[in-house]
C-alpha cells in the first residue's frame, strides 16, 4: 500500500513539473501604463490573438453589412418615389418622413458602433517579453494582417458613410420638393354668394345686395413642371345674378330751356322709385391653380384667371313716379299739371325706357380653398370662396327724360357688380 502511494505521488510531481516546463508567460504594458502578464501553454498565444482579432472583424463586418443593407433600402425607398413622378400623398409622405427619421437615428447608432469598435481596434497592445519570442513574433504577424484587413474594411466603411451622405442629401431634397399628384381632373363647382352693385351707381341710391348662383364643369391638367405644383383648368358654365337700386325720395332742379327756347328751371320731385336688373351669362373659364398638400391628404389651392361670358338673357324693371313743375322766373310764373307740356304729379318714370346691356363681359377672378379626398377613392370634395370682378361693363349708360341723373341707377357708367360665392364641388382624378 505504501508503495503504491509512493508512486503516485511521483507520478503526479513528474507531470506537475511537465507542466511548468510548457507554461511560458508575455509580459508587457497596455498604452494606458497598466502592466499585463499572460501565462499561456505553448502554441496557444497565437490562437488566443488571432481570436479576438477575428471576432472584432467579424462584428465590424456585420455592422457594416446591416448598414449597407439600410443604404439599399432607402436607395429602393427613394427611385420609387421618383418613379412615381413625385406624386406621394401626404399619408405616403408621413411614412417616409418616419422611415427617415429611423433611418438618422439607426445610422447615427451605427456610426457610434463603428467608432467604438476601431478605439477598441486601437485598443491594449501586448509588449512581449523576451520568453518564447518566436511565438510572440508569429502571433504579431497574423495580428498584422488582421490590421491590414481591418484597415481594407475601414475603407470600405469610409466608402459606405459617404453613400450615406449622399443619400441624406438626395432625402433631405425630397423633403423639400413634395408635389401635389400630377394626373389631370376633372371637376364640377357649384357657387352661391351676394352681387355687390359697384361705384358706378350713384351714391344717393339705396344699393341692395342679390344673390347670385354659379356653376361651372373643368377640365385641370397635371403639374406643367415637376419642380412647382401649377396646373392649368379650362371649362364651361353659367352664371345668373340680379342688381337692385332703390330711391324712396328724391327732388332736384334743373336749369334749362323749353321748346321755344325759353329758360325756366324744372322742378323734379321723385318717389318710390326701383330698379331691378338681372342677368344670366354663358361662362368660359381660363385659369391657372397651385396646390400644396398638408396633413391627413387635404391639399389647399389658391386659383387665378379670366373668365370671358356671353349674355344669353337679361331682364330689366323699373317703377316710380315724378312730379314735375316749371318756373319761369322772367315772368315769375310756376307751370305744373299741364301734361302736354310734360308737367303734372304722380307719372311714371320708366314708360318706354328699355336700358342697352351689353352680349360680353370679362371676368377676372381669385379663388381660394382645399380639396379633401375620400380614402382610397379618386373622388375629393372640393370648398372654397370665390371672388369674381368685371372688368368691362355690363351696359351702356341709356338716357332716361325722367329719371334722376338721366340714366338707369343699375347701370350708372354702364353698370358694374361684383360676386362673392361659396363653392362646393367634386373633383375626380384621372390616374
Amino acid at each position: 500500500m505504501k508503495k503504491l502511494f509512493l508512486i503516485l505521488t511521483m507520478t503526479g510531481l513528474a507531470m506537475t513539473a511537465m507542466a511548468q516546463s510548457q507554461l511560458s508567460t508575455v509580459r508587457g504594458k497596455t498604452k494606458d501604463g497598466k502592466n499585463l502578464k499572460v501565462q499561456y501553454y505553448k502554441g496557444t498565444v497565437e490562437d488566443v490573438i488571432q481570436s479576438v482579432s477575428y471576432d472584432l472583424v467579424d462584428e465590424l463586418q456585420a455592422k457594416s453589412n446591416k448598414l449597407q443593407a439600410d443604404l439599399d433600402a432607402a436607395k429602393k425607398e427613394i427611385k420609387n418615389l421618383q418613379a412615381s413622378g413625385g406624386g406621394a400623398d401626404a399619408n405616403e409622405l408621413k411614412n417616409l418622413r418616419k422611415k427617415v427619421k429611423d433611418y438618422e437615428k439607426e445610422n447615427a447608432t451605427l456610426t457610434k458602433q463603428i467608432k467604438e469598435l476601431k478605439n477598441q481596434l486601437g485598443g491594449d497592445v501586448v509588449e512581449p517579453s523576451s520568453d518564447n519570442d518566436q511565438a510572440v513574433a508569429e502571433a504579431q504577424r497574423q495580428v498584422a494582417e488582421k490590421d491590414k484587413a481591418i484597415a481594407e474594411l475601414n475603407t470600405v466603411l469610409d466608402a459606405c458613410n459617404a453613400k450615406v451622405k449622399d443619400m441624406e442629401r438626395q432625402i433631405g431634397e425630397l423633403k423639400g420638393a413634395v408635389r401635389p399628384p400630377a394626373s389631370p381632373v376633372i371637376g364640377a363647382t357649384f357657387g352661391m354668394g351676394p352681387a355687390f352693385i359697384g361705384k358706378s351707381t350713384p351714391d344717393y341710391w339705396a344699393k341692395n345686395v342679390k344673390p347670385a348662383i354659379l356653376f361651372e364643369v373643368y377640365y385641370g391638367t397635371g403639374n406643367l413642371t415637376p419642380s412647382f405644383p401649377l396646373s392649368v383648368e379650362a371649362g364651361l358654365g353659367f352664371r345668373n345674378f340680379k342688381m337692385s337700386a332703390t330711391l324712396p325720395e328724391y327732388t332736384t332742379v334743373i336749369t334749362g330751356d323749353d321748346n321755344d327756347g325759353d329758360p325756366f328751371k324744372a322742378h323734379y320731385s321723385f318717389n318710390n322709385l326701383e330698379e331691378r336688373l338681372g342677368l344670366t351669362y354663358l361662362d368660359i373659364p381660363v385659369r391657372v391653380c397651385v396646390s400644396q398638400p398638408l396633413k391627413d391628404r387635404v391639399t389647399v389651392y389658391a386659383k387665378a384667371g379670366l373668365t370671358p361670358s356671353i349674355k344669353v338673357g337679361s331682364n330689366f324693371n323699373g317703377s316710380g313716379t315724378y312730379s314735375l313743375f316749371g318756373y319761369y322766373p322772367q315772368w315769375d310764373v310756376n307751370l305744373q299739371d299741364i301734361e302736354p307740356l310734360g308737367f303734372g304729379e304722380d307719372l311714371e318714370c320708366y314708360d318706354g325706357f328699355t336700358p342697352e346691356v351689353k352680349s360680353f363681359v370679362l371676368w377676372g377672378n381669385l379663388a381660394f380653398g382645399a380639396y379633401v379626398p375620400f380614402n382610397g377613392s379618386p373622388i375629393e370634395l372640393n370648398a372654397g370662396v370665390k371672388f369674381d370682378f368685371p372688368l368691362t361693363s355690363f351696359g351702356t349708360a341709356a338716357t332716361g327724360d325722367f329719371i334722376p341723373g338721366t340714366h338707369a341707377a343699375v347701370l350708372g357708367n354702364g353698370g358694374k357688380a361684383t360676386i362673392m360665392s361659396l363653392q362646393l364641388g367634386v373633383v375626380y382624378n384621372l390616374k
